[in-house]
């Protein structure tokens, strides 16, 4: 994974593979851009437009899925992990939700 702040810079040690750390300094920074836009999305309170954006993010990650040809259960994992952040983005949002 290239990084041009980190691997195009002259006089340091470069490295295309990143941490494990910085793996997961970068989900976490989206997970919580990601819950922070669907909790504002959700604030908005219309239910039928809500419904069917969580269809639209269903579909996408499934394709996603796909595309990546993530087997059964990695697919299943991602799958979960997805529902569980929209569930926490929809329980923080309006009362309408919950």
């Amino acid at each position: 994974m290239l990084t041009t702040n980190r691997d195009c810079k002259h006089h340091v040690k470069r490295n295309a593979i990143p941490s494990l750390g910085e793996i997961e300094g970068r989900v976490a920074v989206l997970e919580i851009v990601a819950q922070s836009a669907l909790t504002h999305v959700f604030d908005e309170g219309e239910v039928d437009i809500d419904a069917a954006f969580l269809s639209q993010i269903r579909r996408a990650m499934h394709r996603k899925c796909k595309e990546l040809k993530l087997d059964g259960e990695d697919t299943a994992s991602a799958l979960s992990y997805a529902e569980e952040l929209i569930e926490a983005a929809v329980n923080s949002s309006h009362p309408i939700h919950q």
